[in-house]
C-alpha cells in the first residue's frame, strides 16, 4: 500500500481518504509516532484488496510487525503475540464475527493501556502517557454505557470486545471501528479541562454504533442515516440516563438548532439517491434531523413500543444490512399500526414545518382556542401530519390534551373553567418544527415555572423586550444550571444590565455552580463599565484549576490592566492558547510573533483553522514587513489544506491580501514595497 500516493480527496466529516496514515513517521517532529487507519466511506481497500462497499461483509485476520516498543489495536481480539528476535514483535488479530470492510482498523504507536470490563468482556482505553493518568475519567463510564444500551435494547452488546484509542491528526471526529474505536486528540483531556467538560456524547455516539452501524449496516451510502440518526440519537439516550432529561433535552436542541441552520441552504430527503458524492450523504440531515426524527417516533409511539420495535429490527437484521423499510417493518410488526405516513413524511421527503400559533378565549362558551397554521412552502414541502401534546394552564395547573394535525390550518377548542394562565403546544418539545408562537408576555413569565428545559429555553428566546429583564432575574434562579447558562447568555444584550449585576456576581462566585455558569458570569461583569470592582475575582479565577474560569479570569483582567494580563499571559499559552492568542492580538507587539509562528507548525487541522485566524487578527495590527514575514508562515503552515480548510486558506490570505493592499498605500520604503506586490503576486495566485 502506497496511501500517500493516493489522489483522493475526502468530505466536510472525514477530511482525508487514503485509509492509512503515517504520523511522524521519521521521528522529527515534535509528535509521537503512529499507525492509525481510516476506511468510511471507502478507503479500506487502499491497504487491503476487498470489496469496498457497505453490503459486504467479512471475518478478519491482521498480523502486524512493529519494534517491541509500540502497542498495536486492530479489530477482535489479539490471539497471538510474537517476538521476532530482530526487535520487532508480530501481533496476530482476529475477528470471528463478520463486519463491512469500512470499520477494518489497525493503530501502532507509544500508548499506555487502561483496562476494564464490562461483564466478561475487556473494554481497554489507549492513550498516551501524558494522559494515561485521566484515563478513566475521560472513559471511565463506558462500561455503564454498554450495560444502559445492552438492558435499553434488549440486545446485549454483541462484540467481542471494546478498546478506545486517541491519535494524532485524526481525519474526523472520530470512528466507529468494531471494537476499536478511534477518536481525535480532542478527546484527549487534563484534570483542568475536565473540570469544565466532558466528551461523553462523542463515546456515547460510537458505542451506540455498534448496534446501529456495525451490527446492523446500512446497506447503501443512500441510507447513512440508518447508521449515524441512530447514533446521534444514542446520546440523547445516554444523556438521559447519565445527566438527566434536562441536560438530555439541552442536547436535543442543539442538535435542532444544527440542522435549522444547515435547512437554510440546504433541505434534501433524508434516504437520497441523487447525491452527487456519497459523501454529501454526512451532513446535518443524517446526523442532526435523524436524531430528532427517532425523538419523534419514540414519543409518538410510546417508549415500550418503540424500543420493542428497536430490539425486533436489530435481531432481525443481524450480522447483515439494511434499508429504511426494514425498520419501518419492525416497528409496524410491534406497534399494529401502518407507519408508512410516518416513514414518507420523515424520511422519504425534505423539508420541514413552519408552524404559527395563536389563541383566543371564548369567555361566554368558556373555551380556550389554539388556531394553528402550517406556512411552509406547499410546492416544496407538504403539509406534515403532526401528533403532539397541548398544555393548558389553569391557576399554574396543566391539563394535558393530545391532538392531531393534518391540514394546513386548524383550530383546537378546550373547555376550561376560568381563563387560562398559559397555554404550552408541543408540551414536550418533540415536533421537528420552526413554531411561531404568538403569546403574551404574561404567559411567557409564567411558562419559565414549567417544568422542561424547553419551557425556559422558547420564553427566553420569544419574550418581549420589555420583559426580558424579568425573566432574566427569573431565570437566573432556576435549579437547572443550563436555563440559568442561557439567562447569563440573554442578560449580555441588556442595556440596563448594571441593575442585575449583584445577581450576576452571585452565579460567578457561588462554588458548587458549574464552572460554565460562572465563567459566563464573570465574562458579563468584565464587560461592564464599573469592571475594576471585580479585578479580585478576575485574579483569583485565574488561579483556579478551572480552565475556563482561568481564561474568563484572563478576559476580565484584560479588560481593567491589560498589562497585567500580559504579564500573566505566558504561563497559561499552552493550556489556553486561543484565549491569548486573542489577548496577544489586541495588546501585543512584534514580541509574540513567534508565539503564533510556533502554534501554526505544531497545530493539527482543526486547531490551525483557530490559529491561522488569530493570526491575521494579530498581524493586521503589525508593521508591514511583520505582516509580509507572517504571510510567507501562513503560506507554508497552510500549503498542505484540504477540503474545507483549502476553503478557509482562501478566506485567511484574502483577508491578508486587503490589508497588505491598505498598507502599502502609505509605505515610503522602496524594498518591503517591492517584496509587499512579491506577495500580492503569491496570494493571487493562491485564491
Amino acid at each position: 500500500a502506497k496511501p500517500n500516493d493516493l489522489k483522493i480527496e475526502g468530505s466536510d466529516a472525514i477530511t482525508d481518504a487514503k485509509g492509512l496514515y503515517f504520523i511522524n513517521p521519521l521521528g522529527k517532529e515534535d509528535k509521537p509516532q503512529q499507525i492509525w487507519t481510516q476506511g468510511e466511506t471507502e478507503a479500506s481497500s487502499c491497504w487491503f484488496p476487498t470489496i469496498d462497499k457497505p453490503n459486504e461483509r467479512m471475518t478478519q485476520n491482521i498480523a502486524i510487525t512493529v519494534k517491541d516498543e509500540f502497542v498495536t489495536l486492530s479489530n477482535g481480539l489479539l490471539v497471538k503475540s510474537e517476538k521476532n528476535g530482530d526487535g520487532t514483535r508480530t501481533d496476530y488479530w482476529e475477528q470471528k464475527l463478520a463486519h463491512t470492510p469500512y470499520l477494518a482498523m489497525l493503530g501502532v504507536g507509544d500508548f499506555n493501556i487502561t483496562s476494564d470490563k464490562w461483564k466478561d468482556i475487556d473494554v481497554d482505553y489507549y492513550l498516551e502517557d501524558d494522559y494515561h493518568p485521566f484515563a478513566r475519567a475521560i472513559f471511565g463510564r463506558t462500561p455503564q454505557m454498554i450495560a444502559h444500551f445492552s438492558e435499553i435494547l434488549g440486545v446485549e452488546y454483541p462484540w467481542e470486545k471494546y478498546a478506545q484509542i486517541i491519535v494524532r491528526d485524526f481525519v474526523s471526529g472520530a470512528m466507529e471501528n468494531t471494537t476499536a474505536v478511534i477518536y481525535g486528540e480532542f478527546v484527549q483531556m487534563t484534570d483542568r479541562e475536565l473540570v469544565d467538560d466532558h466528551e461523553e456524547d462523542i463515546i456515547a455516539h460510537e458505542l451506540f454504533h455498534h448496534w446501529f452501524g456495525d451490527l446492523v449496516t446500512c446497506e447503501s451510502w443512500a441510507n447513512l442515516p440508518l447508521n449515524e440518526s441512530f447514533a446521534t440519537y444514542g446520546e440523547y439516550i445516554w444523556r438521559e440516563k447519565g445527566f438527566g432529561r434536562m441536560e438530555a433535552d439541552m442536547h436535543l436542541d442543539a442538535d435542532l438548532n444544527n440542522y435549522l441552520r444547515e435547512s437554510q441552504r440546504k433541505q434534501v430527503d433524508m434516504i437520497r439517491f441523487n447525491y452527487l458524492d456519497k459523501e454529501d450523504m454526512f451532513d446535518n440531515h443524517s446526523y442532526a434531523k435523524g436524531g430528532r426524527v427517532l425523538h419523534m417516533l419514540r414519543y409518538y409511539l410510546g417508549d415500550e413500543a418503540f424500543y420493542k420495535g428497536l430490539k425486533k429490527y436489530l435481531n432481525n437484521n443481524a450480522f447483515s444490512t439494511v434499508e429504511i423499510h426494514q425498520l419501518r417493518i419492525a416497528m409496524e410488526e410491534v406497534c399494529g399500526e401502518d407507519l408508512n405516513w410516518f416513514f414518507n413524511q420523515w424520511f422519504l421527503a425534505s423539508g420541514h414545518p413552519l408552524l404559527v400559533i395563536d389563541y383566543e378565549y371564548d369567555a361566554d362558551n368558556k373555551q380556550q382556542i389554539v388556531k394553528l397554521e402550517q406556512i411552509q412552502e406547499k410546492s416544496t414541502t407538504p403539509i406534515h401530519r403532526l401528533s403532539f401534546y397541548i398544555d393548558i394552564y389553569e391557576n399554574g395547573v396543566p391539563k394535558r390534551h393530545l391532538v392531531e394535525m393534518n391540514s394546513p390550518q386548524q383550530d383546537y377548542y378546550f373547555d376550561v373553567e376560568e381563563k387560562p394562565t398559559n397555554v404550552i403546544v408541543d408540551a414536550e418539545h418533540v415536533l421537528l418544527a420552526e413554531i411561531f408562537d404568538e403569546k403574551p408576555d404574561e404567559w411567557w413569565l409564567e411558562q419559565l415555572k414549567a417544568p422542561l428545559y424547553m419551557d425556559s429555553k422558547i420564553t427566553l428566546d420569544n419574550i418581549s423586550e420589555k420583559s426580558t429583564t424579568a425573566a432574566i432575574q427569573n431565570a437566573l434562579t432556576h435549579d437547572f444550571w443550563g436555563i440559568r447558562l442561557l439567562a447569563l447568555q440573554k442578560a449580555n444584550a441588556l442595556e440596563n444590565i448594571e441593575e442585575i449585576s449583584e445577581v450576576i456576581k452571585q452565579q460567578a462566585t457561588q462554588e458548587n455552580n458549574p464552572t460554565k455558569v460562572r465563567s459566563s458570569a464573570l465574562i458579563l461583569l468584565a464587560q461592564q463599565e464599573n469592571n475594576s470592582e471585580f479585578t479580585p475575582l478576575f485574579e483569583s479565577a485565574i488561579q483556579e484549576k478551572s480552565l475556563l474560569m482561568a481564561a474568563s479570569g484572563l478576559y476580565g483582567l484584560s479588560r481593567v490592566d491589560y498589562q497585567q494580563a500580559l504579564s500573566i499571559a505566558p504561563s497559561l499559552e499552552k493550556e489556553l492558547p486561543y484565549d491569548v492568542a486573542k489577548l496577544y492580538v489586541e495588546h501585543a507587539g512584534v514580541d509574540k510573533n513567534t508565539f503564533f509562528t510556533d502554534k501554526l507548525n505544531t497545530s493539527n487541522t482543526l486547531d490551525l483553522y483557530y490559529v491561522s485566524a488569530y493570526y491575521v487578527l494579530y498581524l493586521k495590527n503589525q508593521e508591514l514587513s511583520l505582516v509580509l514575514d507572517g504571510t510567507e508562515a501562513l503560506e507554508e503552515a497552510l500549503k498542505d489544506s484540504k477540503s474545507w480548510m483549502a476553503e478557509v486558506s482562501k478566506y485567511r490570505f484574502a483577508d491578508l491580501e486587503e490589508t497588505i493592499q491598505s498598507m502599502l498605500k502609505n509605505e515610503k520604503n522602496k524594498e518591503l514595497k517591492l517584496r509587499a506586490k512579491e506577495t500580492l503576486a503569491r496570494i493571487e495566485s493562491l485564491l
